[in-house]
This record gives C-alpha cells, sequence and structure tokens, in this order.
C-alpha cells in the first residue's frame, strides 16, 4: 500500500477508535422504600403470635431449614436440578451470553472470500459475480477480458458515535436480565415445592384426623346400638349416630383424591411422573411446624434481593442503552473497505494472464432528509425507557406491599392456630364431660353426639390451620425473594468458533 494511502485513513481510524458514545449513560434510579413493613392490621388488632425483627438482615438463602423437614429439602433439591423451568432459563442465559459474542462480533472487521469466473462480450466477466471492495480493483490494463478473479475482501464499520458500543451495553444488561429471571424462577420453583408439599402433608393429617375421628364415631354408634338392644335407648339415638358415622365416612374418598393430586404436582415440579413422588410421600409426616420468631429485614433489603425487581431494574438499563443505539443512526456511519487478490484471463481467451489486484477506502453514509423517521424511533425508544422505569417502580411498590401481605396474613394464620389450639383442647374435655354425663343418666345422647361432632370439626380446622400457617410462612419468604442465592450457577455461552471453522463443526453434527 503506498504511504498517501496510510495518511488519509490514520485520522478515520484514531476517529473510529476514540469516537464518543451517544445517548444518556445509565445510572440506576433510587425510588423509595418505608423504613419498616407495616405489620399490623386497620381497624384491629395487630396480633401478638409471631415475633418480627426489621433490623437486621434475614437469613433467607436456606429459609425452608426453618421448617426442619429433610424430605422437604431432597425434595427442593431435586427440583432444582430436574425442573424444566428452571433449565429452560438456563437455556436463556446462555442465548443471552451468545448474543453478546454476536453484538460484540459486529463491531469487528469481517473478512470474506469470493470468487468468480466467467465469459462475456464485456471486458469484465466477473463484475457483479464478486463483491464491490474486491471488484474495484480489477482492471484491464493489458488484457482483453478479466474471465476471473478470486480474493479477499473486509469490512469495517467505525464506530464514531458508539451505536455497536451501545448494542453491546443493552446486550450485556439483556444477560443481566435473563439471570435475574432465573432467579425468579428459582425462588417460584422453590416456594412451590414447599407449598405443594405442605399441602400434602396438611391433606395427610386431615386424613389420618378423619380416620381417628371414623373410629371414635364407630363406637359411638356401637355403644349406642348396644344400649338400644337392651332397651335402654331410643332407636332416634341409633340413627342419629349412624348418620354422623356415615358422613365422616364420606369425607375419605375425597381427601384421598387430594392427597394424589397433591404428589402430582410436586411431581411435575420435579420434572417426572407422580408415581415414584407418590410412594415416597406414603410414609406419613406431620406437617412442618412454623417458627414464631422471624427476621425479615427491611424493605430496602427485599428491593436488593427481589429477582424480579433486579431483572426490572436491569431491563431499564437495556433499554436506555438501546436509545443511544437510535441516536447512533441519526449520524454518520463510516466504512472501512478493503479487497485483495488475483485477475486474469485465460478461459478461452488466449495468452492466460494472472495479477495482483487491490483496493481499500472508506465509504460514508448520512441519511439527509428521511421525513422524520430516524427521530421518531429516538422518541419511541425514550418512551420505551420512560415506561419501563414505571414499570420497575410499580414492581418495587407491589414487592413491598407483597411482604406487607405476607407478613400479616402469616401473623393471622399463627394466630387462629394458636387459638384454635386452644379450642380443640377445651373441645375435648367437653367430650370428655358429656360422654360421662350420659353414661351416668345425667344427659341424653344429643349431647354427646354434638359434642363429639364439634369436636371433629375443630380437628380438622386445626390441622387446615397448621397448613395454612405453613403456607403463610412459605409464601412471605417468597415474597422477601429467599431461595435462589444456594443455587447459583455458571452458564456460559456455547464456544463460538469463526464461520469457517464452525461450518465442519456443524457439518460433522449430521
Amino acid at each position: 500500500m503506498r504511504r498517501g494511502g496510510l495518511k488519509f485513513l490514520l485520522p478515520i481510524l484514531a476517529g473510529g477508535l476514540t469516537g464518543c458514545a451517544v445517548g444518556p449513560d445509565y445510572l440506576m434510579p433510587h425510588i423509595g422504600t418505608p423504613a419498616m413493613f407495616t405489620t399490623g392490621s386497620l381497624g384491629g388488632s395487630s396480633g401478638g403470635a409471631v415475633s418480627v425483627a426489621q433490623s437486621q438482615s434475614p437469613a433467607i438463602a436456606r429459609w425452608w431449614s426453618l421448617l426442619r423437614d429433610p424430605q422437604l429439602e431432597t425434595l427442593i433439591q431435586q427440583a432444582v436440578v430436574a425442573n424444566p423451568d428452571i433449565e429452560v432459563a438456563a437455556n436463556h442465559i446462555r442465548a443471552a451470553r451468545a448474543n453478546e459474542v454476536a453484538v460484540r462480533g459486529l463491531a469487528l472487521p469481517i473478512v470474506e472470500a469470493n470468487a468468480a469466473a466467467g465469459r462475456g462480450t464485456g471486458t469484465n466477466s466477473t463484475k457483479g459475480r464478486v463483491a464491490g471492495p474486491l471488484n474495484a480493483g480489477t482492471n484491464t490494463n493489458g488484457l482483453e477480458e478479466i474471465t476471473h478473479v478470486a480474493g479477499f475482501d473486509a469490512a469495517w464499520e467505525l464506530d464514531l458515535f458508539g451505536k455497536n458500543r451501545r448494542a453491546y451495553e443493552a446486550a450485556q444488561y439483556s444477560t443481566d436480565v435473563a439471570i435475574e429471571q432465573r432467579r425468579a424462577v428459582l425462588v417460584s420453583v422453590v416456594a412451590e415445592v414447599a407449598r405443594a408439599y405442605v399441602e400434602t402433608r396438611g391433606i395427610q393429617a386431615k386424613i389420618k384426623a378423619s380416620k381417628e375421628n371414623v373410629a371414635r364415631a364407630q363406637k359411638i354408634f356401637d355403644l349406642m346400638k348396644t344400649r338400644f338392644d337392651r332397651g335402654l335407648t331410643n332407636e332416634l339415638d341409633v340413627k342419629l349416630a349412624s348418620r354422623q358415622l356415615a358422613t365422616l365416612k364420606a369425607e375419605l374418598a375425597p381427601l384421598a383424591s387430594e392427597e394424589y393430586a397433591g404428589c402430582a404436582r410436586i411431581a411435575v415440579l420435579l420434572g417426572t411422573y407422580s408415581g415414584g413422588v407418590c410412594q415416597e410421600l406414603s410414609a406419613y409426616r406431620q406437617i412442618p411446624t412454623t417458627p414464631s420468631r422471624l427476621k425479615t429485614g427491611l424493605p430496602a433489603s427485599v428491593i436488593r434481593r427481589r429477582p424480579d425487581v433486579r431483572a426490572a431494574e436491569r431491563q431499564l438499563a437495556v433499554e436506555t442503552a438501546r436509545i443511544g443505539v437510535a441516536v447512533a443512526d441519526l449520524f454518520p456511519r463510516v466504512e472501512i473497505t478493503a479487497g485483495g487478490g488475483l485477475q486474469g484471463q485465460g478461459i478461452g481467451v488466449v495468452p492466460v494472464v494472472t495479477k495482483s489486484i487491490y483496493s481499500v477506502g472508506p465509504s460514508v453514509y448520512w441519511p439527509l432528509l428521511d421525513f422524520g423517521t430516524l427521530d421518531s424511533l429516538v422518541h419511541i425508544q425514550q418512551l420505551q425507557a420512560d415506561s419501563q422505569f414505571l414499570t420497575y417502580k410499580r414492581v418495587v411498590i407491589s414487592s413491598v406491599e407483597e411482604a406487607n401481605v405476607a407478613l400479616s396474613r402469616y401473623r393471622a394464620a399463627m394466630a387462629t392456630l394458636r387459638s384454635l389450639g386452644i379450642a380443640v383442647k377445651e373441645s375435648k374435655g367437653a367430650v370428655d364431660l358429656a360422654t360421662e354425663r350420659y353414661d351416668r343418666g345425667v344427659t341424653d345422647s344429643l349431647n354427646v353426639l354434638d359434642a363429639e361432632r364439634q369436636d371433629d370439626e375443630l380437628q380438622l380446622q386445626y390441622v387446615q390451620a397448621k397448613a395454612d400457617a405453613a403456607t403463610a410462612f412459605i409464601a412471605l419468604y417468597k415474597a422477601l425473594g429467599g431461595g435462589w442465592e444456594m443455587f447459583e450457577q455458571d452458564l456460559p455461552a456455547p464456544r463460538a468458533r469463526p464461520a469457517v471453522l464452525a461450518a465442519f463443526d456443524h457439518l460433522h453434527d449430521h
């Protein structure tokens, strides 16, 4: 290359390497949060069934361990490994990182191989058959007709106004979004496994309580039947006892169906079928006991931890970077192109001649008059960024309020459980007293049957309240955004090779 050619290219190359990046630089927005969670209730008592500490950051990376159920921990581990939604989210991260590589490649020079041959009535039968930069180097000096050309061409668009840099920023931020979305899926899957497990154990506890109620009702029926046969009571007592026994038996079949449905939900979350899961859960275990003391941390810590909030903030960064991409389209685009190789004649033309050729130089494109199209695209992108900011603000507010609601429900569930525990204890005393009075002939059978019926109902209500408390506990920690920290993974992009090498790789795939 002549030294004169270098003189005009060097300033352009320097400008391409040091040019500015148009568009706004991203700054993380600040959205204020309340100093404390709201733990009371409007127009009523705030309750004292659970103690809440908000002054320290909660240790919630393994919040399910507070339930002290090894089988639940095993199921969660299995779900994290095998859940299809988690793997889909992981593939989104890999794809986003592959997109980073692709976008970064757009800012680098592109080199292509070209070759063409032909005969015609013109002086250059390869014109239009090879790339422009290579064709620009062809010449007919000393030739009757150019019949074949082969060589390489290259192009490099100089990033004078930062379009490629902003696009790469957006690609990097998009990867951050994908990472946070996987974390959000983890939070959801862990919580759903725990909730389905608790509900299934709750149904099993109801089945156990119902069977005990049936056994007790059977004893009462047998007692009434014996007393009737001996003429010590009337037929009405037998009918009422029989009715109560049949009613309790009728509750067992639906509970068995609900138990299977719970196993099936867990199996789906584990990415498998229900047979093995139901067998694994067939052995009875008590409903996990929830703690009465919690450390929720402060609302600001929820914002920093929750993946959906973090994903919304990262998406705002994406939209902000894309403003720069749109603005850069308003400015000139400068591209350096070059070509070099061999040209010659010899396909039916004599004498056979081959000689080297080359061309190099810049090209400039500037859309001077587009009737506002490109500027409108800038405004559209700015509005999209503004909308994403409002989305981010909404997610922040709803996250804090979701935690408030979950905390309030947990307090209420624990208060209900405590009251029902007292009611169950008193109910047992009432049944014993009514039975004793009936045996002594002081009261009739209606009091005994009514006490038994209310006790049966309270037993099931207490079991449901215990399951509800555990479910509310799970919902609270899901609202706090816990559960993803333990399952971070390095998910690199698939290896990307130059096209000429990748072509052979993928050819071998088939």
